[in-house]
């Protein structure tokens, strides 16, 4: 049986202001399906562990079900609203402040209820887990999950409105296998702002491979085996819609580092990701086409890689 892989990450419905100007409505996002669309282009067998209301549109799941997604662990609760979003983005690509827009109290409660994982779930292979809580109950699980073997990753969201503890959340990120944060705040808590430093805090803290997301710019990885950082340009492709983007790398970036333990290949597989995510509105289909694409874009990810010189001996 083909060993799975799990995806925990929110279900959240988003309107989407393009630059453009045109704005995209209740379009399904949240952490959860893009980073689950990153690991199928993949891997063949991935399940997401997430919640939402009963209020999703059968487009939405009709999605979910053409990724090839197990939906075991998507628990659906009648008395609580799947959250809303508004994300609209500058001229860099940053989200502006909009986000949630559901009351927080249903946010709370709705992140408070349990996901029951199937037997199937507790044998996977890895977990990647896309979160700003540290003491959430999933990665009590996770942790179970990592000393029975599964390799675990983390994406921490160290948002400045929903993050409530930067600094359990840091301690999170010295406890796991791979750990994939983006520049604004892993530059931030390194108090740096040169690649090679950033990555030098962040290896620092003891995870076997980092991968910085940098948007436009590209990402920096790490790992301890080889103990080289690389510099992963983003892809030449027309950018449409950057949502979800990073969660599409982190995705990508965990199934490819289990597959190769290498952090310039697995980084690619991440860039390769959010290249296809970017490339249209909403959620790429995973056919053929697709599939052929993404070869053709790992070729060239690979090939424009840069070797990051972080010492006088060129290591972190």
């Amino acid at each position: 049986m083909n060993q799975q892989f799990l995806i925990y990450g929110k279900i959240i419905i988003d309107s989407i202001q393009l630059r453009s100007d045109n704005m995209r409505r209740s379009t399904l996002g949240g952490g959860g399906p893009q980073a689950a669309f990153g690991m199928r282009l993949w891997h063949d067998s991935v399940a997401l562990l997430t919640r939402s209301g009963t209020d999703l549109e059968p487009v939405h799941e009709q999605t979910l079900r053409r990724l090839g997604l197990d939906l075991d662990g998507w628990a659906r609760y009648s008395d609580l609203p799947t959250p809303r979003s508004l994300i609209e983005y500058d001229q860099h690509e940053r989200m502006r402040d909009h986000g949630i827009v559901t009351g927080r109290n249903d946010w709370f409660r709705l992140l408070g209820r349990p996901i029951t994982l199937s037997e199937r779930h507790r044998q996977a292979a890895g977990i990647h887990l896309i979160t700003e809580f540290a003491d959430e109950p999933i990665v009590d699980t996770a942790f179970e999950l990592r000393r029975h073997g599964a390799l675990l990753s983390l994406e921490p969201i160290f948002d400045d409105h929903s993050c409530p503890d930067r600094g359990a959340l840091l301690s999170l990120a010295s406890r796991v296998d791979l750990v994939t944060p983006d520049w604004p705040a892993a530059s931030t808590l390194a108090a740096a702002a040169e690649p090679a430093n950033v990555l030098r805090f962040w290896a620092a803290l003891g995870p076997r491979a980092v991968a910085i997301r940098r948007g436009v710019h590209g990402s920096y990885v790490w790992d301890a085996d080889h103990r080289q950082a690389w510099h992963i340009p983003a892809l030449p492709v027309q950018a449409i819609d950057p949502t979800g983007a990073g969660n599409a790398y982190g995705g990508g970036w965990c199934v490819g580092w289990h597959h190769t333990h290498d952090a310039r290949i697995a980084g690619c597989y991440g860039t390769v990701a959010a290249a296809l995510m970017v490339s249209q509105e909403g959620m790429p289909d995973l056919d053929d086409t697709t599939r052929q694409r993404a070869a053709e874009l790992l070729d060239l990810a690979l090939a424009q890689t840069i070797m990051i010189v972080t010492s006088e001996e060129g290591r972190v």
